[in-house]
């Protein structure tokens, strides 16, 4: 059963998709600095839960095998339509990032673009990418965060209470939510805004070798 929590972001992200594309194409750069991280490979296996209405899609080599999904009807409509119109052959589904309907170890690459910062549960959706990843396999990460260790301002918490409310919370902070997981920190890196937003890379260990 869908939690409010859910169900809020489904109402939402569904309002929001006919003017979704004006407002966050302008993070393009960002965008296209945490696919050139992921270094995709020809044949390689692709989930982008959180897709939004498929602004990733146009970046994606030809050749990568691409799942794709979002909570919210409206996005969903808008990235078939936009797989559609680009002849991307990407398989649009209804994902829940929080709980994805996914066999584990069943992708080489989870690109995590603008989703951290605003599902209700970062901690449950990171653990979900780490699950169905491959040994080896990468997460590519591009949003806002607050530095590590850092506590946000007055200022920053005033505003993070709005944009909360709005859609997304600038507060997070990715150290932390890596804990558990068994990802690892390969790299990152200030992306847009003087850091506002941040492109990182993570890698899960590979299997141990049997004794």
């Amino acid at each position: 059963m869908a939690t409010t929590s859910t169900l809020w972001d489904r109402l939402r992200y569904t309002l929001y998709a006919p003017v979704y594309d004006p407002i966050v194409r302008r993070l393009d750069a960002g965008r296209r600095r945490s696919l050139a991280l992921a270094d995709l490979q020809p044949g390689e296996r692709v989930l982008i839960p959180g897709c939004g209405t498929g602004l990733d899609f146009a970046h994606l080599p030809p050749e990568a095998e691409v799942v794709a999904g979002d909570v919210a009807p409206g996005m969903i409509r808008a990235a078939r339509a936009e797989a559609d119109r680009l002849g991307s052959v990407v398989e649009v589904r209804r994902l829940d990032a929080h709980a994805l309907d996914l066999p584990d170890a069943s992708f080489d690459v989870v690109l995590l673009h603008l989703l951290l910062a605003v599902v209700p549960d970062p901690e449950a959706a990171i653990g979900e990418a780490a699950r169905v990843l491959r040994p080896g396999g990468r997460v590519a990460v591009f949003d806002k965060f607050l530095p590590d260790g850092e506590r946000p301002s007055i200022r920053r918490r005033l505003a993070g209470a709005v944009t909360r409310i709005v859609a997304t919370d600038l507060n997070r902070q990715l150290g932390p939510l890596l804990d558990g997981t068994g990802l690892g920190l390969e790299h990152r890196e200030p992306a847009l805004f003087g850091g506002l937003f941040e492109a990182a890379l993570l890698r899960k260990p590979l299997a141990a070798p049997h004794a």
